[in-house]
């Protein structure tokens, strides 16, 4: 009974990308939001909505573009593992500051 193997009920693959679609969610919905507004121009709606949805990239990129970040850190591998959750945290949350910060009722 203790030597049963445990299987998930769902593939990896399949919760794989069920995780780059909520992240992927997490980034376009205040984008798409933005650009839903009305009261506006056309083009202040859709350069607000451009900022929103590349910012994060800014932040994963900066991620795949740094050795250390990327999992490759010879010294304080902790520190940099540390960072790179941060970053990839600021990654999901920065759309939505950043749509409620822009987008905000003056």
């Amino acid at each position: 009974m203790l030597n049963r193997r445990l299987t998930s009920p769902v593939p990896a693959s399949a919760m794989r990308i069920l995780l780059v679609l909520i992240a992927f969610g997490m980034i376009a919905v205040p984008a798409l939001l933005a650009l839903a507004r009305t009261g506006e121009p056309t083009g202040r709606r859709v350069g607000r909505a451009l900022i929103i949805f590349l910012t994060p990239a800014f932040a994963l990129g900066l991620i795949h573009g740094v050795p250390e970040l990327d999992g490759r850190a010879l010294q304080n591998p902790i520190a940099w593992t540390t960072f790179r959750l941060v970053l990839t945290g600021l990654a999901l949350i920065l759309p939505w500051c950043l749509y409620v910060w822009l987008t905000g009722r003056r």
